[in-house]
């Protein structure tokens, strides 16, 4: 790995002190969970010199058309050496497409950059070439929240492994060394968080810190509104959370213990580490790679598409939120986010306080089940 640029002393030229771009794997959910760990990841480094790219693709709530946004969905871009790429407070998407991520850019002292997938992992990793040159970053760190990206395809829990096996097919692609960062291993609800640690340890991966207090209350601010899960429950761990958590679509409740709140690193590396990156490596579009992921494993996209026909087609549930706690509780949990309340519910989260956890997209059952 070449040296990287940040030195003691360079605070006056600030392009000089960036040594890595944060590569967000799965969208606007994993670029916060980069604020979330950061301190952990680059202890180093001021907030302002902290440099994220990630797609915007926003579940069917935030944005009703299926899969991710492309640059050519935005308005408002701000240029960089030339390429309309960075996100402010008035970025904005064109209709009917919606994204939470420049209200994301206002909350946060770290620039935010939207990369998207359009053209597959060959396109994608020009992207990032140019992104970090322009930056004058020469390393990417691609973060996962959860840690699905370790996936070989074949786990029953999988749910959505393109976007995040696309980036990181891409950043390998690029000419510039690449790091894996895993947050809080498990809290997506996919892959268990031993099985994670299992695979990360395997490869080389070692855990390079524990996320505390401190680093939720620096991104405190956007977990409250941010729809993002997994990062909320890593957030939610850091803060004492232990229990069960029922996220997204119903599935068995997440456990969370200490392991996740943990950071993982890997600062090696290799394609053939990763089967589902490497199957998509030579991809020109999003297209292909969903072919690809198609053949192997689940397709989130195809998910998508079916849950919009439904979306217009089945009629409002009129369960209430007192409803879903009790059959939550039954099946083990503990609480429930709000997305998975809004998902159950047709809308109906409860106005009052008292059953959310710590300020964070997490309510108590017990508590919202008394009503």
């Amino acid at each position: 790995m070449r040296p990287t640029r940040w030195r003691p002393g360079c605070r006056a030229v600030r392009i000089d002190c960036v040594s890595t771009l944060f590569v967000a794997a799965g969208g606007g959910g994993d670029a916060l969970g980069v604020l979330l760990a950061r301190q952990v990841l680059e202890p180093e480094l001021d907030d302002g010199d902290v440099f994220v790219s990630t797609c915007a693709w926003e579940r069917l709530r935030i944005d009703p058309v299926p899969g991710p946004r492309s640059r050519g969905d935005f308005i408002g871009l701000r240029l960089v050496d030339g390429v309309r790429a960075e996100i402010s407070t008035t970025t904005d998407t064109l209709p009917p497409g919606r994204s939470v991520l420049p209200r994301l850019a206002g909350d946060l002292d770290a620039r935010l950059f939207l990369h998207d997938l359009a053209d597959g992992a060959i396109g994608l990793a020009q992207q990032l070439q140019h992104l970090a040159r322009a930056l004058g970053a020469d390393s990417l760190t691609v973060v996962d929240v959860g840690g699905d990206v370790v996936a070989r395809g074949d786990e029953p829990g999988l749910l959505s492994p393109l976007a995040d096996s696309l980036t990181l097919a891409a950043a390998l692609r690029s000419d510039l060394p690449v790091r894996l960062a895993v947050v809080g291993p498990g809290v997506d609800g996919e892959l268990p968080a031993e099985q994670v640690i299992a695979i990360l340890g395997g490869l080389g991966g070692t855990r390079v810190g524990t996320l505390g207090t401190a680093d939720v209350n620096r991104v405190g601010d956007s977990l409250g509104w941010h729809p993002t899960e997994a990062t909320t429950l890593a957030a939610a761990a850091a803060r004492g959370l232990r229990g069960a958590v029922e996220m997204r679509r119903g599935q068995t409740p997440v456990p969370v213990s200490e392991a996740s709140a943990t950071v993982w690193r890997l600062d090696v590396v290799e394609t053939h580490d990763f089967p589902l990156a490497e199957a998509l490596i030579d991809t020109r579009s999003l297209g292909s790679a969903e072919t690809i992921i198609r053949g192997i494993t689940v397709d989130e996209l195809d998910y998508e598409r079916r849950r919009a026909r439904e979306r217009r087609e089945i009629p409002p549930r009129t369960v209430t939120a007192a409803d879903i706690a009790h059959a939550s509780l039954a099946r083990g949990a503990s609480h429930i986010t709000t997305r998975r309340l809004l998902e159950a519910t047709s809308g109906d989260v409860p106005s009052y306080e008292s059953a959310r956890f710590d300020g964070l997209g997490l309510w108590a059952l017990e508590a919202l089940a008394r009503g």
